[in-house]
């Protein structure tokens, strides 16, 4: 487990201290962005927090032609949710189960209908942004006097800041270096990834056609490594998947990333009850 905390470092006059670099190894994207900034949106976090589940394949998305009710002679392309490999064995945090808990191995959903439930049943934005503060024990790093609880303001305190000025370093680091570290040298690039696991969709420069260089070097080690490291972080299993392709996987991911805010603009006139809310049981 020697690589576990592992920090690949991009320049010597780096300002960051790395036991806060560290903690990128275990936070939950969702958080992270709550670190970075904590106005972010309540559809940024929920969409962060769905990826972070298909990146571990506790959730999979797919399209599939299916029929939008037992008369319709037509077959129609949907995007679909369903669980994943690792669904059975994942215990997620509690801003997690709105998405664990409305589906199981039996049952599928159209990805529209599942996430307006999905958005239905959070109270508020503020109060989803404190229960993924609780749940990661991140508390700290928040404001908690009485003014900001009144209002529901949500603002990082000094501790909260110096962890976010460090991570924000680093990911910038990482924007900047990422193309550059995987096509020479790819050791050191997978070990990067996998160190930032889901915090890797806070990146905004990486390609994801270029991971697919990291897929040899990770089935040979995974193949001939006795190290813990290849154990313990299951949701990577996708990258020693010899029928998956990641640049494939990846860009499916980047794609919902766009176009699911479609399934929240309200403003846009859309009509929540114009689809079918229904699973495909």
């Amino acid at each position: 487990m020697s690589n576990i905390n592992k920090i690949i470092k991009f320049s010597p006059n780096s300002k960051f201290a790395d036991l806060n670099v560290y903690r990128l190894s275990e936070l939950k994207p969702a958080g992270t962005k709550l670190i970075l900034e904590p106005k972010t949106e309540l559809i940024e976090l929920l969409k962060l927090t769905l990826f972070d589940l298909t990146l571990k394949q506790v959730l999979i998305i797919k399209k599939s032609l299916k029929r939008s009710h037992p008369r319709d002679p037509h077959l129609r392309e949907y995007v679909i949710v369903e669980t994943g490999k690792n669904y059975s064995k994942y215990k997620p945090n509690n801003f997690e189960k709105y998405f664990t808990e409305r589906i199981d191995e039996d049952s599928y959903f159209q990805l529209k209908a599942y996430l307006r439930a999905i958005f239905k049943e959070i109270p508020s934005e503020y109060k989803h942004k404190k229960e993924i503060i609780r749940d990661l024990k991140i508390n700290d790093l928040f404001n908690s006097d009485l003014i900001s609880s009144i209002f529901s303001w949500l603002k990082t305190n000094p501790k909260g800041n110096k962890l976010k000025q460090d991570i924000a370093e680093y990911l910038n680091q990482v924007d900047e270096n990422i193309d550059n570290l995987i096509e020479n040298e790819p050791d050191n690039a997978l070990e990067l990834i996998l160190f930032l696991q889901g915090n890797i969709f806070l990146l905004k420069n990486l390609k994801f056609e270029l991971l697919e260089n990291l897929k040899l070097i990770s089935t040979v080690r995974s193949n001939n490594s006795d190290d813990e490291y290849y154990d313990d972080w299951f949701w990577t299993d996708f990258m020693y998947d010899s029928d998956l392709s990641i640049s494939d996987l990846m860009s499916d991911i980047s794609e919902m990333f766009d176009s699911v805010d479609d399934y929240f603009d309200f403003d846009s006139g859309g009509d929540w009850d114009g689809d079918y809310d229904f699973d495909f049981d």
